[in-house]
């Protein structure tokens, strides 16, 4: 009887780990620094990151490698494919990920507003805080 009851308590164990899985986060940001920042604080939050250059690079990782994230970092200015370009692919793709727009302070209000329409969910002007990344990883994972 002992056994039967170490059983239950070691599968209900089991099941707040997959419930509690680590979140995936995709940064999209070509400014090194600013990456680096950004892996490190939603590593302290306890999310798996991977780090690319450009827009271009994240369409490619969803198109061709089938991966999936459960949030995108979304740089507003990067070579070769920018933030509202990404983004706008990605959405007629059918990623329904969020994705967080990341503008910058040079950005003006018109190309924010676009950018917004491109299909972000929300938007915070560089630098994140630790603080926005433990609120975003907070309402992610209350969605996953």
């Amino acid at each position: 009887m002992a056994s039967s009851t170490s059983s239950s308590s070691s599968s209900s164990k089991d099941e707040r780990k997959a419930v509690h899985k680590k979140l995936s986060v995709l940064i999209v940001e070509n400014e090194d620094i600013a990456q680096t920042a950004y892996i490190l604080c939603l590593q302290k939050c306890g999310a798996e990151t991977l780090g690319v250059r450009n827009g271009a690079v994240a369409v490619k990782i969803h198109d061709i490698t089938q991966m999936r994230f459960d949030l995108i970092l979304m740089s507003s200015t990067m070579p070769i494919m920018d933030g509202i370009e990404a983004t706008k692919k990605l959405r007629s793709m059918g990623i329904t990920t969020m994705i967080v727009g990341m503008p910058t302070r040079s950005d003006n209000e018109e190309y924010r507003k676009e950018f917004m329409e491109a299909g972000l969910d929300k938007c915070y002007e560089q630098p994140l805080t630790m603080e926005t990344f433990q609120s975003l990883i907070e309402k992610v994972s209350n969605k996953v």
